[in-house]
């Protein structure tokens, strides 16, 4: 783990692509903490904010989401050269799956899939979902990777009209690996189980600091409480309490 000063190679309302040759290298689903102007003493907003890796290479590393608040629209308007505070890699990412595997992404939950179905065996189907066409993230990026792709959108605008989940239907024994909102993923997970498919779920809970200090993003699981921000974000989905996730 990092934590340094980024150089912005771009910024858009959906994009923030940062230069930095130190990075140590990541896994699929894991994160980092950004902070737009790292110099500056008093901030607003305060925290920085938690944000998938969507992929990364030797010296940049490229991150995708939506702007839902004024964090996100600070990063979304940094310009070429300015400085963002990175930390990380965070997190326990996913395991690429050896076997038959299904992708579900929803939402900015798309973001953290990418490069697990760049990595991801021949045959591997990916299956994203959002309100609208102008919601799935980076289907440029997805549509050049060598799987089986599917869409489905609320309004109808990209192939299926309605939820993402309507179109999983895993083999018994294959993998589902999803991460999006939870009704979508608790979705995903009893589809999962009802099939005889294993599920894994990353989350998209609200954290502070990232590496288990504040215990803002504890979670319910059948063993007690875990952080989401170190024991995950990636869980069993079987071991998570559904009804008392936010």
């Amino acid at each position: 783990m990092i934590c340094a000063r980024g150089r912005v190679l771009s910024a858009g309302p959906d994009l923030l692509r940062v230069e930095l040759p130190e990075w140590p290298g990541h896994r699929p689903g894991q994160f980092a903490m950004l902070l737009p102007d790292p110099d500056v003493r008093a901030r607003d907003p305060l925290l920085p904010r938690p944000m998938a890796v969507f992929r990364g290479g030797a010296d940049a590393l490229e991150f995708r989401f939506k702007v839902v608040g004024r964090g996100t629209a600070l990063l979304s308007e940094l310009r070429a050269g300015e400085a963002v505070g990175v930390l990380g890699p965070l997190g326990n990412g996913f395991s690429v799956p050896e076997g038959p595997a299904t992708l579900v992404g929803g939402g900015t939950g798309i973001a953290s899939l990418y490069e697990l179905a760049r990595e991801a065996p021949a045959g591997t189907r990916v299956l994203l979902g959002g309100r609208s066409r102008r919601e799935l993230l980076a289907l440029e990026a997805f549509r050049a990777l060598p799987v089986e792709l599917e869409f489905a959108t609320d309004d109808g605008s990209l192939g299926h009209a309605g939820l993402v989940t309507d179109l999983l239907k895993p083999e018994p024994g294959s993998w589902v690996l999803a991460c999006g909102p939870t009704p979508m993923m608790r979705r995903a997970a009893e589809i999962a189980a009802a099939a005889g498919a294993r599920c894994r779920v990353s989350l998209e809970n609200t954290m502070a600091c990232g590496f288990g200090i504040c215990l803002g993003c504890a979670v319910s699981c059948d063993t007690g409480f875990r952080y989401v921000c170190t024991h995950g974000p990636v869980f069993d989905a079987a071991r998570l309490d559904w009804d008392a996730l936010p």
